[in-house]
């Protein structure tokens, strides 16, 4: 035990001229120095006694050197998984998504998957009414990598002849062929994982984590006409939004 203790400290003195502060687990020192996990414990007990290490429990858990101080945990230090130019998705103004594209100079695309008249589903129909809807299942490009999948629904009534109209972007469609403005919407953003299907038109692995994007559209009648669901690829995708403290005051 004598040796196995020696050969520890001498251990401890390399990490610390590297600043690493977590000692390896005890399984992987007992096969480097060719002795028992028994053995390994006992020795660490006397470094732990001797103020050398301390040990922490749980997930983050393991032999720490007290002489060389933990990593700081800043935010800043996290990083991005994006390799690539991402889209900067704004949730200050109602945009569609080949304008953003535009102006943010990337290449748009859009694949129809399907464009029919259909029942909606039951969160759509809540918001537009139980009767036929349009149903819009595209996928999205931006320079030429897949972006997002998108399924739209657009209420009947106001919006079926949208059908007859180029829908690479439905709501410039709707402003100049039928008069109706998108030009409210309340959205939800949370993290959701690809099932097979669209992680197969999305071009990503099943279980990967996308941004899910609600959203009911306003028109300028304050009718709501559109219930969507986007993914989002994470890795494309970076979402802003301004706030404000300003409160105007009333003079008396």
């Amino acid at each position: 035990m004598e040796h196995t203790h020696a050969a520890l400290l001498r251990l401890v003195g390399e990490l610390e001229q590297r600043s690493v502060a977590r000692l390896p687990p005890e399984r992987e020192l007992a096969e480097r120095l060719g002795t028992s996990r028994t053995t390994v414990r006992k020795a660490m007990d006397l470094l732990e006694r001797d103020g050398v290490i301390r040990r922490l429990k749980g997930r983050a858990g393991g032999a720490y050197l007290t002489s060389v101080a933990p990593a700081s945990p800043s935010p800043e230090s996290a990083r991005s998984v994006c390799q690539s130019r991402r889209l900067l998705r704004s949730l200050n103004t109602v945009k569609g998504v080949p304008q953003m594209l535009h102006e943010q100079g990337f290449r748009d695309g859009t694949k129809v998957i399907s464009a029919r008249m259909a029942t909606p589903s039951e969160s759509a129909a809540r918001v537009l009414g139980d009767g036929p809807a349009v149903s819009l299942l595209r996928l999205r490009f931006a320079d030429g990598d897949t972006l997002s999948l998108e399924q739209m629904y657009l209420n009947g009534s106001l919006c079926g002849r949208v059908l007859g109209a180029p829908l690479n972007s439905v709501y410039e469609t709707l402003r100049n062929k039928l008069g109706i403005s998108v030009c409210m919407a309340d959205e939800s953003i949370e993290l959701a994982t690809l099932g097979s299907s669209a992680g197969a038109l999305l071009g990503q692995p099943e279980g990967t984590a996308v941004l899910k994007l609600e959203r009911i559209g306003y028109d300028q009648e304050a009718r709501p006409v559109e219930y969507s669901v986007d993914l989002f690829r994470a890795d494309r995708t970076r979402l802003n939004v301004r706030t404000s403290s300003l409160v105007s005051a009333s003079l008396t």
